[in-house]
């Protein structure tokens, strides 16, 4: 590759990158071309010489961002030689994530205006929450009954997604504040109750049987 192709190429991925990062701390629509240029130190002009619209930036940049997140969240569930999701959660729902928008998780920061986008913007989102899907139901322990393994496992493994998301999006709403932390915590100890079957509510259920028995008998 010769030197100005190379140039070309280097500028080209710091362009996608600072808008990857600049769209999750500000969304897809809050930072505008003018000013991304000028962060980079580049032409108005200049954009055009990368890409032919607005549009073909965001289609890029989301997929660097939305691949940056899954390679992160598959690393640090499975990258270890054995599922970790106990470690994965408490990085997830940590403090140090939820203010490190720019690096943290793409489907956080941007799901809201995935929504008002393109079907095209839509499926870029399909495709990395599935991905995330597969991934969470690797890490999680095998079920009870063989034949139900793979359904019972992805149904946790979205419930477990779910209450990520919803979670560092609360506390992220919030600010820095009690509550944030709270929303951290409880969701945290909540998932981790789930991830190893010990669900408080489910061990609560099979206790109601018995003390209904209980009191016929004493009747």
């Amino acid at each position: 590759m010769g030197h100005s192709k190379a140039s070309k190429a280097m500028t080209h991925s710091r362009l996608v990158e600072t808008a990857a990062a600049r769209f999750k701390e500000h969304g897809i629509d809050g930072i505008s071309l003018a000013d991304l240029m000028e962060e980079l130190e580049l032409t108005h002009g200049g954009f055009y010489k990368h890409f032919s619209s607005r549009e073909e930036l965001v289609t890029e940049a989301l997929r660097v961002a939305l691949d940056q997140s899954g390679m992160d969240m598959r690393e640090r569930l499975l990258g270890g030689g054995k599922p970790d999701l106990a470690g994965f959660v408490d990085f997830y729902l940590g403090e140090t994530h939820r203010d490190a928008m720019a690096e943290g998780c793409a489907v956080a920061a941007l799901a809201g205006d995935a929504t008002r986008k393109s079907a095209g913007v839509q499926a870029q989102f399909r495709e990395h929450i599935e991905r995330n899907i597969d991934a969470l139901s690797e890490a999680l322990p095998a079920g009870r009954a063989p034949e139900s393994r793979a359904a019972e496992s992805r149904a946790t493994a979205i419930l477990i997604l779910s209450a990520l998301y919803g979670a560092l999006i609360m506390a992220r709403a919030v600010g820095d504040s009690a509550v944030s932390r709270e929303v951290l915590r409880t969701v945290r100890r909540r998932l981790l109750e789930i991830g190893d079957g010990k669900s408080r509510v489910g061990a609560a259920k099979k206790r109601l049987p018995r003390r209904g028995l209980s009191r016929r008998s004493e009747n």
